[in-house]
């Protein structure tokens, strides 16, 4: 697939999946955004996470092309969380049209990862299904779409791959995909959302492995 069909295909995934999970988050009462949810975060602190997300990444985009900042995408810290979720995903999506405007082998320094223009929106992609996995609610990450899961693991392994401490590792999903982290490490095998489950909030029950799971390091973020 060409740089730009690869991009307008990822975003329009993006869009399905932030409308999905917006449905989600307009549906919840004010008192259901307090109950305490993944890692003893509340929901308003989970949705704030993505937001500030979706607009850091927009202005990072902005600034490295010159971008002007439109006044639309401006989001103030007491509008409703709900209206922020919006603005932040239209301030990303207008940034994002213009990747391919970027060299390839450009580095984009996001929160500790160095991201390439391909790997921006399906940071942002992994960043929207794992927040919504973490409000709690009856959507979990099986009913994302099956590149979306991918997106959130690749994410996951890339954060990993930024600390220092991480285990040899051998990842290996039914769906064939393999990660060799290090070299000689314990081999785990299992399918993508197990281990999305394992690697975001260290539930790793349904992976299969010859010995006990290692413990991963503390992640600065889960997203």
């Amino acid at each position: 697939m060409e740089r730009i069909q690869q991009l307008y295909s990822d975003l329009s995934r993006l869009g399905r999946e932030t409308e999905m999970m917006d449905t989600v988050i307009h549906m919840l009462a004010d008192d259901l955004m307090e109950a305490t949810v993944a890692d003893g975060n509340t929901r308003q602190t989970v949705l704030s996470r993505v937001v500030d997300g979706g607009f850091e990444l927009a202005e990072l985009i902005a600034d490295r092309l010159g971008l002007p900042w439109a006044a639309a995408w401006e989001s103030e810290p007491e509008d409703d969380i709900r209206s922020r979720y919006r603005r932040a995903h239209l301030a990303f999506f207008a940034a994002a049209a213009h990747l391919t405007s970027l060299p390839e082998d450009t580095v984009l320094d996001y929160r500790g990862l160095q991201l390439r223009p391909g790997e921006v929106v399906p940071q942002r992609v992994a960043e929207v299904v794992l927040s919504h996995d973490a409000l709690g609610t009856a959507w979990s990450i099986e009913e994302a779409d099956p590149d979306s899961v991918l997106d959130a693991l690749e994410a996951l392994i890339r954060r990993l791959g930024s600390t220092n401490t991480v285990p040899a590792l051998v990842l290996e999903t039914e769906e064939g995909d393999r990660w060799d982290i290090g070299t000689g490490g314990q081999h785990i095998s299992g399918d993508r959302e197990e281990f999305v489950q394992w690697m975001a909030w260290g539930d790793g029950r349904a992976l299969s492995s010859s010995s006990a799971l290692p413990e991963l390091p503390r992640l600065a973020r889960w997203t």
